[in-house]
């Protein structure tokens, strides 16, 4: 059940809320657990039974940890992470990993469940922090298994931890003032996912399915194609985030204005930032981080780097695409870094155009079909079908590209804070274009998903 579907927004969402918002305190973590299982069985009933699963072991695993000391607390952490990035790797690597070795007819033929690769994490974060102490193990099961499947989050994130929300999980108000805002936030982030990312998709498969397209039709697909994921995912966080405050939880924020961004490093400190920081915590900082001279840190970040590439998925393109971004910010940690952050005008350019080429990469599961999009960019093929094109879709690019810019945010900020007429109108009339966006359209795909 996409967020952006007719279903959701009209059927599902309100009647969760409204029931929500009128049980008394102590029925609340409930609602939502069963709410949540019936928004998964919706999408994937057949793994119903896995994600059950997962929640028993990790509730039995985090109190069993936060009971031990000395090698058996470890001993449960360990097996406790073992069987949660087992079930990761057998329903998403292991048609790749034996292919690797060559016994791909021996692969299990499964398919990779919704949101496992944020789920998982997501769990493992919470069992590592009861090892470390950081959080105690949540007696409540009720708890503890509607914070893991939660569904604003369950299926694309943003990756919160238990420390993000465990005050909520315990005991929450909402007021009107929560209401009001989620729903800004959540009607913010539908207006970017159905009115700017759905027409930048649907802009780059109509160019893709053109095969005499020339050159410059290819470089602007790829900017379509950049802009669709952009609004997309970050569509689908701010109506996570947005549905969070309308239930009376802070999710922590996911994107801070990535496309603006003046290095490679400030680029990714931007984007996606729940799964940076969870990587930085689980896995960056444990191997040492940057205090182990030069060469450590390289290879730290190699392999974040490629862990972070494999996470978004189970090919050579997405291990090829963690790769190319681990070589420019590792260049920038040695050598060119201070150099790019004082020319902020070409930092800007540089890091956009990194970005920008890295998409041909993270769009396909194949590298024959990358080579292709990437001799289509660079072939001397030219033609007038760009002008086409641009006639057709360049009003609504150049109003994703302003939509990309800070400032625009802060103008809307202010004006929101000094006019709440301002606010409500401008958010009903995005509310309503949205609604009529999607009972017209049928292109309406989720690219994390797949994630």
């Amino acid at each position: 059940m996409l967020f952006s579907s007719l279903t959701f927004l009209i059927w599902f969402l309100p009647i969760v809320l409204i029931i929500h918002f009128v049980l008394p305190q102590r029925l609340r973590n409930g609602f939502l657990l069963l709410a949540s299982l019936f928004f998964y069985a919706w999408g994937e009933i057949a793994y119903l039974p896995l994600i059950l699963t997962v929640l028993v072991f990790n509730v039995i695993f985090g109190i069993l940890i936060d009971r031990c000391e000395g090698r058996a607390r470890r001993l449960l952490m360990i097996l406790a992470v073992v069987f949660n990035i087992g079930t990761l790797v057998f329903y998403k690597y292991s048609g790749f990993l034996m292919g690797v070795i060559g016994l791909s007819a021996y692969a299990p033929s499964v398919t990779m469940p919704l949101g496992i690769s944020f789920f998982t994490f997501q769990i493992t974060g919470y069992i590592i922090d009861i090892y470390r102490k950081k959080i105690p193990a949540e007696k409540n099961v009720i708890n503890v298994m509607t914070f893991i499947v939660l569904f604003p989050q369950l299926i694309a994130g943003p990756i919160v931890l238990y420390t993000d929300v465990q005050n909520e999980m315990r005991k929450r108000t909402i007021t009107a003032s929560d209401l009001e805002k989620g729903m800004t936030i959540f009607i913010a982030g539908l207006g970017a996912k159905v009115l700017l990312a759905n027409p930048m998709g649907a802009l780059y498969q109509d160019i893709l399915s053109i095969k005499s397209a020339s050159a410059p039709a290819m470089w602007l697909a790829t900017l379509a194609s950049v802009l669709q994921l952009y609004f997309d995912f970050v569509g689908y966080s701010s109506m996570a985030i947005g549905m969070g405050h309308m239930m009376g939880f802070k999710f922590p924020q996911n994107f801070n204005h990535p496309l603006s961004a003046r290095s490679m490093r400030d680029f990714w400190r931007r984007w996606h930032m729940t799964l940076g920081a969870w990587l930085r915590d689980y896995v960056y900082v444990p191997l040492g981080g940057s205090r182990k001279g030069t060469r450590r840190t390289i290879i730290n970040l190699f392999f974040v780097w490629f862990l972070s590439g494999f996470w978004h998925g189970a090919d050579w393109n997405h291990i090829l695409w963690g790769l190319w971004f681990f070589m420019f910010i590792a260049l920038e940690k040695t050598a060119f870094g201070p150099w790019i952050a004082q020319r902020p005008r070409l930092g800007l350019l540089y890091a956009q155009f990194v970005f920008f080429l890295s998409l041909p990469l993270f769009s396909y599961s194949s590298l024959s079909e990358s080579g292709d999009h990437f001799a289509r960019m660079f072939s001397p093929v030219f033609s007038t079908d760009v002008l086409y094109y641009l006639r057709g879709h360049g009003v609504l690019l150049i109003i994703a590209m302003i939509f990309c810019m800070p400032s625009v945010f802060h103008f809307f900020n202010q004006l929101f804070a000094r006019s709440k007429i301002a606010r409500i109108a401008l958010m009903t009339s995005v509310m309503v274009l949205s609604l009529a966006a999607l009972v017209n359209e049928a292109y309406n795909p989720f690219i994390y998903f797949r994630f």
